[in-house]
């Protein structure tokens, strides 16, 4: 709040006698009189709230007077509205330099100084102010709060305790008083503290929740639940009160009142949808045991989100998720092909559904909706690539080289271009044509080095070749940097081992593939049997063969193991 002495403030004095520092040649008269308007004019434009137009009447006002300090100290508060502190310190430090005097100038760049962390400046200027009127107590409220941002918790506390000493506890300066006294580890202090200010504005809700905090960190929790209660009841339509309450529960990992407690924070329309979606992604589906286990809350939590902010996309996405994650996978299907027959729904729509309806079996969904998809977004990689695993999981194989062809051509982007060679190779590998898979391979990796489908399928088929095994290995190994513990991508470098002759290596590793695997595939048991076998342990690579035999091997191969091991 500022205070003017003697009933002028240094604004109107400056408008006053507007710049008499500087020398006008002829016409200066008039200059003065232009510029006087335009600063009233920027003065009235400020107040309406239309800062751009008061900003550029304030420059004008500077062309015609360039000292003129009143100018410079209201451009200064626009820039610090609109957030750019270093061009408001700026124009506080002009209008300083040009009429020290100026307690509200002085002031202003004081503020700006300790904002853009120039404690020391801010500091001099401070105690400047004080010296001129040691009774301020604002500016030592100013210079405690400096002292806390410097470091400096002991001298922070000592000015608190001069401001309250001269005027009592004052509002401005409570939470640098909490803050102080928390960074000096004095925690009872500053819970009799927050209770003595608790008591003296009964009606402050931000001073409910500051004590019921610290009540909650020192596991005084009912006295906590008390006030945040409090907090609740002295604003009822406030975000903040409700918001500290389910954060405590959140933090004391009370379940089910955390989501509970969550429904009217997430009702409320000053929580950005975003930020509702993120907090819950965070805070909510980390924990799915909870989410299982408390399920009534929780749709009761999805629903409250979407109702806030029915047509915003964020909302829409997370209730969908929502649906599939909770395992209503009719009503998420049904829910996403309302949005997209509604319109404007985003591509994550389509794929969901198209996902969806390929987990079930449902062909004729995936097609329309791939063909909708198509429709509403011609030539989008994202959309071809969702194409391309549906014809390549469906095993068509000729319309996904086309795809996948359609892709290389017009994608932008490298890691999508690079995929989709990945899947020219596979299917070239699946031709037979080898030497047309690995020339596929190395354009792929050349986009995508890091692509850990390439470079497994690569170093396996390679091996299988018994040529490159040692760049093999390398490719093996990082696939499962990449993407570790995937029995697939470990039974490949598994197997690159064996081919290398590093046998007990490759059942070490083999091993973490076969604890991983949970589809118990007949291929990691033969290759399994196999590396046993060349460590002499036949016996038991022949119950591998015969678990793969029954998991689906073809028999010729397993017969042919067992009658070599026979021979021997």
């Amino acid at each position: 709040m500022m205070r003017f002495r003697n009933g002028l403030s240094c604004l109107s004095l400056c408008l006053l006698s507007l710049v008499p520092a500087v020398a006008f040649g002829g016409g200066s008269e008039r200059r003065t009189e232009r510029a006087s308007q335009l600063y009233l004019e920027g003065v009235k434009r400020q107040s309406l709230g239309t800062l751009r137009e008061a900003a550029q009447l304030y420059e004008a006002t500077l062309r015609r007077a360039p000292a003129h300090a009143a100018s410079y100290y209201r451009l200064s508060g626009i820039a610090r509205m609109v957030g750019e502190p270093e061009t408001a310190l700026y124009y506080a430090r002009r209008a300083y330099e040009i009429d020290p005097s100026c307690r509200d100038y002085t002031d202003n760049y004081a503020r700006m100084l300790t904002v853009t962390g120039h404690y020391g400046a801010a500091d001099t200027l401070f105690t400047t102010l004080l010296a001129r009127d040691p009774s301020d107590w604002e500016t030592m409220a100013l210079l405690a709060v400096l002292k806390l941002e410097a470091g400096r918790p002991d001298e922070a506390l000592a000015w608190v305790d001069t401001v309250e000493a001269r005027a009592g506890i004052q509002p401005v300066a409570v939470d640098t008083k909490r803050q102080a006294l928390i960074r000096l580890e004095r925690y009872a202090e500053a819970y009799d503290y927050l209770s003595e200010v608790c008591a003296q504005y009964p009606g402050e809700s931000s001073f409910r929740i500051r004590w019921a905090e610290l009540a909650a960190a020192l596991q005084r929790d009912s006295v906590a639940i008390a006030n945040y209660g409090a907090a609740i009841e002295l604003e009822p339509a406030g975000l903040a009160p409700r918001m500290a309450l389910a954060e405590y529960y959140r933090i004391k990992g009370r379940w089910p009142d955390f989501p509970e407690a969550l429904v009217p924070v997430f009702a409320h329309a000053d929580f950005p949808t975003e930020a509702k979606t993120d907090y819950c992604e965070t805070y909510v589906w980390s924990h799915p045991e909870a989410y299982r286990r408390y399920f009534v809350s929780m749709v009761q939590l999805a629903e409250t989100l979407l109702q806030s902010d029915p047509e915003h996309p964020a909302a829409q996405e997370f209730y969908a998720k929502h649906l599939m994650y909770s395992g209503q996978i009719d009503r998420a299907q049904q829910y996403l092909a309302g949005r997209i027959e509604a319109g404007g729904a985003p591509l994550k729509f389509y794929r969901d559904v198209i996902e969806l309806a390929q987990y079930r079996g449902q062909q004729d969904t995936v097609a329309r909706y791939v063909a909708l998809a198509r429709k509403q977004f011609p030539r989008d990689p994202e959309v071809a690539m969702t194409v391309l695993f549906t014809q390549f999981q469906s095993g068509d194989t000729t319309a996904a080289v086309a795809t996948a062809r359609e892709i290389v051509r017009y994608a932008a982007n490298d890691s999508i271009t690079g995929v989709a060679y990945g899947v020219l190779g596979d299917m070239a590998h699946l031709r037979g044509d080898n030497r047309e898979a690995f020339r596929l391979y190395e354009k792929a990796l050349k986009l995508q080095p890091d692509s850990p489908l390439v470079l497994n399928n690569f170093a396996y088929y390679l091996s299988e070749e018994q040529r490159d095994l040692e760049r093999a290995l390398q490719m093996s190994v990082r696939a499962n940097e990449l993407e570790p513990q995937n029995p697939t991508y470990l039974d490949t470098q598994a197997w690159v081992l064996y081919r290398l002759g590093r046998y007990s290596e490759a059942q070490t590793v083999m091993r973490q593939a076969l604890v991983l695997d949970r589809s118990n595939r007949a291929e990691l048991l033969l290759h399994y049997g196999d590396i046993l076998y060349a460590l002499g342990r036949h016996f038991m690579a022949k119950t591998y063969w015969q678990r793969a035999l029954e998991a689906g091997a073809d028999g010729a191969m397993i017969e042919e193991r067992i009658e070599r091991w026979l021979q021997e």
